[in-house]
């Protein structure tokens, strides 16, 4: 058996969503650890860079251009690393969009947008790899948010999405057991972002994310870790960050103070 260290040597791995922020180093980490990985965007530019900065590490990357709310991409996509590597061990679905706006005023062809995107966005993926992962007993990690455990203000679209995989995985949990496939999902609290990380809005302009206290903000290399940790030991989930493990017990068990330090920050 494998050392701990080895654990992702000569593993194939796809990373959707990985042309910055956390996929990118999640693709940069796993690259490091002797995995295999096909990185993924919607931008050609920013794909190329991606994986000319990955390479550049001195690490084999091959990338594939897809839009992961069309299934037919999402083939392509899973096509591409078993065509180039022969297998698939780890698919981890990362791509989405944040929407901001209230729900009154959201544009409902982008609020259609934002809902796809973390819906489809990481089902679509799942569909087109899941024959593969059961033939390696490999791994399915959605990642999630604190936004997927209760509803935020103003982030209806986004909370939407990030909530359905929370019951996507517990059904394909129950369904795949005993095939040897092993289904995580991560939720991910507030992370260090690049400048040019951007929200949609009601009209589908793209603008800066709000910033947000330093000490709040997880480094992207710190949640690659603990989703690889994930991955390592097999765990069926985690709340990353210990601001995110509190918000997670309060909404848990104290239910009334997590509607109300939610309202409290509905205008913040």
């Amino acid at each position: 058996m494998r050392r701990s260290g080895e654990y992702f040597k000569d593993k194939v791995a796809i990373v959707t969503g990985s042309t910055m922020g956390i996929g990118k180093a999640l693709a940069l980490e796993l690259c490091r650890r002797g995995a295999k990985v096909v990185i993924n965007g919607r931008n050609r530019e920013r794909l190329e860079q991606a994986e000319k900065d990955i390479s550049g590490n001195g690490y084999y990357v091959t990338s594939c251009l897809a839009d992961v709310t069309d299934f037919g991409d999402c083939t392509r996509l899973v096509e591409t690393a078993i065509g180039k590597f022969g297998r698939l061990d780890i698919l981890i679905t990362n791509a989405g969009i944040v929407g901001y706006s209230s729900f009154e005023s959201f544009d409902p062809a982008e609020y259609k947008k934002a809902i796809d995107s973390n819906i489809y966005g990481s089902l679509y993926p799942a569909k087109a790899a899941i024959s593969y992962l059961k033939a390696s007993g490999g791994s399915l990690v959605f990642i999630s948010s604190l936004a997927g455990l209760i509803g935020m203000p103003f982030y209806s679209a986004y909370s939407i999405g990030k909530m359905s995989l929370t019951a996507l995985t517990q059904s394909l949990r129950t369904e795949l057991k005993g095939s040897g496939v092993h289904i995580g999902i991560v939720y991910v609290s507030f992370v260090r972002n690049e400048e040019q990380k951007r929200f949609i809005t009601a009209d589908g302009s793209l603008v800066p994310v709000p910033p947000r206290k330093a000490w709040l903000q997880q480094p992207r290399e710190k949640v690659a870790r603990s989703v690889l940790n994930l991955i390592q030991n097999r765990h069926p989930k985690v709340v990353l960050s210990a601001f995110g493990k509190l918000t997670a017990f309060i909404i848990r068990f104290i239910p009334g103070l997590a509607r109300m330090i939610v309202a409290g920050n509905a205008d913040k």
